[in-house]
């Protein structure tokens, strides 16, 4: 039992909402920041993050203020996959570009892409996945010229990735791959694309 204890009587004194939490937020390099190095007091994109995380220089030095200009220059510089229909990867929602990827994957193992394979590939990430909203984003793929669809059987779709959709995926692999310092090897037994 607490006597003649006041706890909680002195109002807490208000705290400045987070660096990384304020919309007007900026990494060294000029983009939003996504996040807040607390060792160097700073915000930070998600770009520039690893520039500290791994022992590099802080944004507010001049060698991190440089490291981070040469990576934005090199996104920039990247040119952006885009397909005949004019639909560029970032163009596409985080879903429809899982599907993209489980279609890819089926057709990897041999497996036919179709409506209930690509859903329960779906389903081990997503969790329940409703019919309409799997074939809603199939038919917007088919739209887009990143999908074919042909008959399996009298009922049964199949799936297949258009040439774009292909370029696409294997543009953000090696995206991804640079992004994480991984090389690539060349599994057709010639040099790393």
């Amino acid at each position: 039992m607490n006597c003649g204890t006041h706890v909680g009587s002195a109002p807490h004194e208000r705290q400045e909402t987070s660096i990384a939490k304020r919309s007007d937020a900026r990494c060294a390099c000029g983009a939003r920041a996504d996040g807040y190095d607390a060792r160097s007091n700073e915000p930070v994109c998600r770009s520039c993050a690893h520039l500290r995380a791994d022992g590099g220089p802080a944004s507010g030095s001049p060698e991190g203020r440089q490291q981070a200009n040469e990576l934005a220059e090199d996104y920039e510089a990247e040119p952006e996959l885009v397909a005949d229909g004019g639909i560029a990867w970032g163009d596409l929602s985080g879903f429809q570009r899982d599907i993209l990827e489980a279609i890819a994957g089926l057709e990897s193992v041999g497996k036919d892409p179709y409506g209930l394979a690509i859903k329960d590939d779906l389903q081990e990430y997503y969790g329940e996945i409703g019919h309409s909203r799997l074939y809603q984003n199939l038919d917007r793929l088919i739209d887009d010229d990143l999908l074919e669809r042909d008959e399996l059987d009298g009922r049964t779709n199949s799936y297949t990735l258009t040439a774009d959709a292909e370029a696409m995926l294997g543009e953000s692999v090696h995206r991804r791959a640079d992004a994480c310092g991984i090389e690539i090897a060349a599994t057709d037994g010639g040099e790393e694309a």
